[in-house]
């Protein structure tokens, strides 16, 4: 896979997924005080686009019956590909004082994968550094250990924060209701959602939306945090004001669960909110058939993709009757369960790889139009190790197609196959892929 295709088929679809996931929770479930169910929605939806490419490729994979053919087509001898590309410099008139051209050493795609690993790499070493920081603070701070979590006290002037089982504070004076709250972070593990929306922020650092999906859940997790306390048995109005007064608090970590957030006016409002969200479900509908367009799309585009590594489906019966009519000519066509020895180009394998590369000639009007694809050549090596029936048993451009069959029929006699001590004829597939520089 080069680098157009793992950014397109691999990357950006991704992205994409996470912009219009976001898109739908900012519209329908941002406002909604049923907040398992929206806690849920981001990290499934996050699980969701991460996996999108992978499903492409489990969905856009061909049926069976194409796997069959290709690992068994025409008897079951399935040659690799013959790679073709446009050689530039021969083609190009002859200058006695021109310089050969220059290639350039990366294309654009393979400079913008360039720049994206060293993105993920830079944000690789951030994440590193957040961990490593609150690792030594564990271990430089004196610590307390109740059920459930460890206490952390730093000393310091920032505001409190939870990270796995650890509650940091800046001292023993804190109020009741903060260790309640971070007790709750902690109880509901939402250390392991900031964590790994961290992991994706190095995945998809160059996407404003993933960090958007980031702020998002906190808010959720401090609107949970908010709501425990509170059904503990803590005066809302008193515990509003704590809240207040701590906004004015340090985030000391991104990494952390902090009890002071900049959205205090929406903690507010949502501890006031009692009334569950209506229209849960009908919302809920709405965002199906956008993930059934982006799951089609994306298989779709992988089916593409893949399209010039086997037989399209509906191409599947054309492909069988060939075989059919092959199998009931006058001399069996022998397949590889059957053969004693192989046919076999002169000089081996490489000899013929070589004499095809020298003597293919990709077309020069596919060359100017950037054509590209794969042809699928079958022909027969009779028992006199000659070459018959050549023809396309799948094509994609005329002139490919015709340059693939005219190179075949000019092979030399093959040494040919043997079964049970006789002379047989024996069926191929030779795929070549014709591949068009970069525009």
């Amino acid at each position: 896979m080069n680098a157009q295709e793992l950014i397109l088929s691999r990357i950006l679809p991704i992205a994409v997924a996470i912009m219009l996931l976001w898109v739908i929770y900012r519209l329908l479930f941002t406002n909604s005080n049923r907040l398992k169910f929206n806690r849920s929605y981001i990290l499934i939806s996050i699980i969701f686009a991460l996996s999108l490419p992978l499903l492409g490729v489990l969905i856009g994979y061909g049926s069976p019956q194409i796997s069959s053919l290709k690992h068994d087509l025409f008897g079951g001898i399935f040659l690799n590909d013959i790679v073709v590309t446009p050689n530039e410099v021969a083609d190009a008139p002859v200058d006695g004082n021109a310089l050969p051209p220059v290639e350039p050493r990366f294309t654009p795609w393979e400079i913008g994968l360039i720049i994206y690993l060293i993105g993920a790499g830079i944000s690789l070493i951030l994440l590193i550094f957040k961990l490593v920081k609150i690792f030594f603070m564990i271990l430089r701070s004196p610590k307390e250990k109740y059920n459930g979590y460890t206490a952390v006290y730093t000393g310091k002037d920032h505001g409190s924060f939870s990270f796995l089982n650890y509650a940091f504070f800046p001292d023993k004076s804190v109020s009741q209701e903060i260790v309640s709250h971070e007790i709750s972070h902690i109880s509901h593990c939402h250390s392991w959602d900031i964590l790994f929306m961290e992991i994706m922020m190095v995945v998809q650092w160059f996407n404003p939306f993933i960090y958007l999906f980031k702020r998002d859940l906190q808010c959720i997790h401090e609107y949970q945090a908010d709501r425990d306390v509170v059904d503990a048995g803590a005066d809302k109005r008193d515990y509003m004001m704590l809240i207040l007064q701590q906004c004015t608090a340090v985030d000391f970590s991104r990494m952390s669960n902090n009890f002071s957030l900049i959205l205090t006016k929406k903690r507010i409002k949502m501890i006031t909110k009692n009334e569950k969200t209506k229209g849960l479900w009908w919302r809920l509908m709405v965002t199906l058939p956008v993930l059934a367009v982006m799951l089609v799309a994306n298989t779709n585009a992988t089916a593409k993709e893949q399209n010039e590594e086997q037989p399209k489906s509906a191409e599947t019966k054309n492909l069988e009757d060939i075989r059919i009519k092959i199998s009931q000519s006058k001399d069996s066509i022998y397949n590889t369960d059957a053969l004693e020895v192989m046919p076999e180009f002169p000089g081996g394998n490489e000899a013929m790889v070589k004499f095809l590369q020298e003597n293919v000639v990709y077309p020069e009007k596919a060359k100017k139009k950037g054509i590209s694809g794969k042809t699928y050549v079958s022909f027969v090596i009779e028992k006199d190790g000659s070459i018959t029936d050549v023809k396309v048993a799948r094509g994609f451009d005329k002139s490919c197609d015709a340059e693939a069959v005219r190179v075949v029929k000019s092979m030399p006699k093959w040494n040919p196959g043997k079964a049970k001590g006789q002379f047989v004829r024996v069926n191929f597939t030779m795929p070549f892929v014709f591949k068009a520089p970069q525009k």
